[in-house]
């Protein structure tokens, strides 16, 4: 068994969509021969980085008894400048964020006691957030340990806003390629973020990048999708939708209609994150209620998280109000028996302007072992991809709200028929997943640090 540092800033018992994915690899891995020893973000520190945030103190409690972690405190951050012009030059001049500036002390301080004591043979760091990318470098470079990095989201690709200028999209670009060059593997959770990688920094040699998706706990040999014929029906949602109206509208709008200190802004990939909010969704509903207003009784959604103003002005832009239920932000294992009391699941996607989506949202794979049908408003992208691969989606268009209406439509009158692909399916255990994580890990400790 070989101990490896596995620096997760986001880890349970912190309740958000980033600990997952590091806690299915932490749950896993010893049965590969690997330790990991988690690096993470103290709890009693959350309130010092985090506006808003939720705990489960349940969230992996089964599988953290037999692993040692390791909690960095962080120095408030929230509050670094309370000044409004300064604080406006640390967002407008910091390309990485300001996550490791708050723990970097405590980090460097607790680190070399660590590494005495477990000797490592690796680092490991999943991402975001990215700036904690130094801190990671750092161990590497001063222990001479290799490094893998897992980048959740495709870091200078991904976008809720516009950058603040070319300048702010080139500086994150040579960021990005000075951590890939140092990088002994990259691991990425979709094709489409892979080849994004591949093409902006294609000097970085191709063998350094690895695909690792998210996926699901348990093994099932046998899936099935069944709505049962019931008199109603609910369509549910877990998680958040990513969308904000006013970082949405600065995203499209054309730069001479921007005021004169955004004028600079640039977008190097335009996503439309409205697409990622249920309004596709709602539109479709409407039509379906419309033309047939026995559905307005039979169907109800329910949706589980957080609720931000401009969902309560969606709903009721379409006359839902009677329709849609919302829970609030609930704990995880909450999460799953909601799914599991749902007849259907809604999922949805961004749009990217003339281009793929990279990103496959952590939900999809839940979803997927509940074995219930998928509700898919998607664009063209990585999530449509690996929804259509599974054979257990209807996928809805969001721009034909009329076609997707009567797939919704079929789909409750029993008139679509799902077939799931069993061997893509069961290839997105969790198991099989921090498998191949193994094999990366054990290659680059063979292959040695890089000079």
């Amino acid at each position: 068994m070989i101990n490896i540092l596995f620096i997760a800033y986001e880890f349970p018992p912190l309740n958000s969509g980033g600990v997952h994915r590091s806690l299915a690899f932490v749950k896993y891995l010893k049965q590969f021969d690997i330790n990991p020893i988690v690096i993470t973000l103290a709890e009693k520190s959350f309130h010092n980085v985090f506006e808003n945030y939720t705990v489960d103190e349940q969230l992996g409690k089964d599988v953290l008894q037999d692993i040692d972690v390791i909690e960095i405190n962080s120095k408030n951050i929230n509050s670094l400048h309370k000044n409004r012009v300064n604080n406006f030059f640390d967002i407008y001049f910091n390309i990485m964020g300001k996550e490791a500036n708050g723990w970097d002390d405590d980090f460097k301080e607790k680190i070399p006691q660590i590494i005495k004591r477990y000797q490592p043979k690796a680092v490991f760091v999943t991402l975001p957030p990215f700036s904690i990318l130094k801190q990671a470098v750092w161990v590497s470079k001063l222990f001479k340990l290799p490094l893998i990095t897992d980048f959740r989201d495709a870091w200078s690709q991904w976008r809720l806003a516009p950058y603040g200028s070319y300048l702010h999209y080139l500086s994150t670009l040579k960021a990005e390629r000075k951590y890939f060059k140092f990088s002994d593997a990259i691991v990425a959770t979709s094709n489409q973020t892979l080849g994004d990688f591949k093409r902006l920094h294609s000097h970085i040699d191709k063998k350094k990048f690895h695909l690792i998706t998210n996926g699901f706990d348990d093994e099932i040999s046998d899936w099935k999708i069944d709505l049962p014929q019931k008199k109603s029906y609910v369509i549910g949602y877990v998680g958040s939708f990513y969308y904000d109206k006013a970082a949405t509208e600065m995203m499209l709008m054309p730069w001479r209609k921007k005021k004169l200190h955004r004028k600079l802004q640039y977008i190097s990939v335009k996503q439309n994150w409205l697409y990622r909010s249920p309004y596709f969704f709602f539109k479709a509903l409407r039509i379906l209620f419309d033309k047939h207003p026995s559905y307005e009784k039979i169907l109800r959604i329910k949706f589980a998280g957080k609720k931000p103003d401009w969902l309560f002005e969606m709903i009721k832009e379409f006359g839902l109000e009677e329709n849609v239920e919302l829970l609030g932000v609930i704990s995880h294992s909450d999460s799953i028996r909601f799914q599991e009391t749902c007849d259907a699941l809604l999922i949805t996607s961004s749009k990217v302007i003339g281009g793929s989506d990279y990103s496959i949202a952590g939900k999809t794979f839940e979803y997927f072992k509940i074995q219930k049908p998928i509700i898919a408003f998607v664009s063209e992208g990585a999530q449509k991809d690996i929804l259509e691969q599974s054979g257990t989606a209807v996928i809805c268009d969001p721009d034909n709200s009329e076609k997707a209406a009567d797939n919704i439509l079929k789909l409750f009158e029993h008139k679509i028929n799902l077939i799931p692909d069993n061997n893509f399916l069961t290839s997105l255990s969790r198991k099989k997943l921090t498998e191949k994580l193994s094999v990366v890990i054990h290659e680059t400790i063979n292959n040695g640090k890089h000079s």
